[in-house]
């Protein structure tokens, strides 16, 4: 009899098992599993290496279960991954990864780091073309099923722009610098990766992410968004500060602001960060948009050079600081509408004052940063800018700009 229920017993166990996916192994739903897309064929590679290393180490402190699972595109350099895989760690809360003792002290190295990962093969491509993007989400999600997923996205990046030339990249290099993805196209592959909208936030370790363009666009994405309104040092986010935190039912984004402008800080960089509510920017949106159409005489004499702006270089002028663009159009003066929904918006936000930590020419007063830019069109500042903007931007019309008379 006992034989008999053990062969029965053995028979449920195995069809219970007959899903799995060749080559993963499932694991129990998690409540937050945390995935980082890095695509780092690129000049940024031995940097975001060291970034999954931080990322480990703040890892290995966690007191539950908690796992990373990582999407990493290696430059043809790297001396730990060939080619393009998905790297999977999972704490016990015991001090193990993976099953081994945590790496600490002198044995906490970026090789040992990828060498304690499961490896899992990727979808081999252009690791921004979004089909090849969305393949790899759906695979990161079948090996950490969970409740809720946090993104971290780590590249190279200039915001709402399109590809123009080799220092306009919207998100992401792989290799040529025209395998990029513009923004609409990765809010679309967003939603498509994560139907269920269980996309808690998304953090861009990239460039000029900060924009009411990006999170307006992504409102359907995802909730919540950190990101950067200007240019970002090549050393990225100090995970090993805050990584850990991120699996909390609430997280803690005014620490990651803060943890952040102190690393930049302590290695003379410049900086600055927000986290956004993205759900809330179409009321940002209809604040903006009634502020444009009530100043429209005003929006062709405005003298935008005196604007705080967050561009440097050929990137001058595509991003002014929504709530100073607005005041200015006041007389210096902050509309209520204007001053709610941006406080609904912008849950947290933090900047090193630009006079003692400038990037190069470009100086952020703190006085004047509210958390997010926004472009300015119509004014000639770039007719291929203009272009793009207009026929691509979902914020040219949220905010109003096509009523606006020229």
């Amino acid at each position: 009899m006992k034989k008999v229920l053990l062969y029965i017993v053995s028979l449920l166990i195995l069809g219970a098992c007959s899903d799995e996916i060749p080559g993963y192994h499932q694991s129990l739903r998690a409540k937050r599993v945390i995935l980082a897309y890095l695509v780092a064929n690129n000049n940024l590679d031995n940097y975001i290496m060291k970034n999954v290393q931080w990322m480990y180490q703040s890892l290995s402190t966690a007191q539950d279960t908690c796992t990373l699972v990582v999407y990493y595109k290696p430059y043809s350099s790297n001396k730990y991954l060939e080619t393009a895989e998905i790297l999977e760690f999972q704490t016990d809360g015991y001090g193990k990864i993976n099953g081994q003792e945590v790496l600490t002290g002198s044995s906490l190295t970026t090789e040992n780091v990828i060498a304690q990962a499961k490896h899992h093969q990727a979808r081999l491509g252009i690791a921004t073309d979004p089909n090849i993007m969305k393949e790899n989400l759906r695979m990161m999600q079948d090996i950490a099923p969970a409740e809720s997923y946090g993104l971290i996205f780590g590249s190279h990046a200039s915001g709402w722009f399109p590809f123009l030339n080799a220092l306009s990249r919207s998100f992401g290099q792989d290799g040529d610098e025209n395998n990029t993805i513009d923004i609409p196209r990765l809010a679309t592959t967003l939603e498509q990766s994560f139907p269920s909208g269980n996309l808690e936030f998304t953090l861009f370790d990239a460039c000029m992410m900060g924009t009411a363009e990006v999170f307006y666009e992504l409102r359907n994405a995802t909730r919540y968004c950190v990101a950067s309104a200007m240019e970002t040092p090549a050393l990225g986010f100090p995970y090993d500060r805050f990584f850990i935190d991120l699996y909390k039912d609430v997280i803690d984004y005014s620490k990651i602001c803060s943890e952040t402008i102190q690393f930049n800080k302590e290695n003379n960089s410049w900086g600055t960060y927000a986290a956004v509510d993205c759900t809330a920017m179409g009321e940002v949106a209809q604040a903006i948009q009634s502020e444009l159409l009530s100043h429209q005489s005003e929006l062709q004499t405005l003298d935008y050079t005196q604007v705080q702006q967050y561009g440097y270089g050929q990137y001058k002028y595509f991003s002014f600081d929504v709530v100073d663009f607005i005041s200015q159009l006041n007389g210096g003066v902050v509309p209520a509408n204007v001053q709610n929904s941006m406080d609904k918006a912008v849950i947290a936000k933090d900047c090193l004052d630009g006079e003692e930590y400038p990037l190069m020419t470009l100086r952020i007063d703190p006085e004047r940063f509210c958390g997010m830019g926004m472009y300015f069109p119509g004014r000639n500042i770039s007719y291929t800018w203009d272009r793009y903007y207009q026929s691509s931007i979902a914020w040219y019309n949220a905010a109003g700009w096509d009523k606006i008379q020229p």
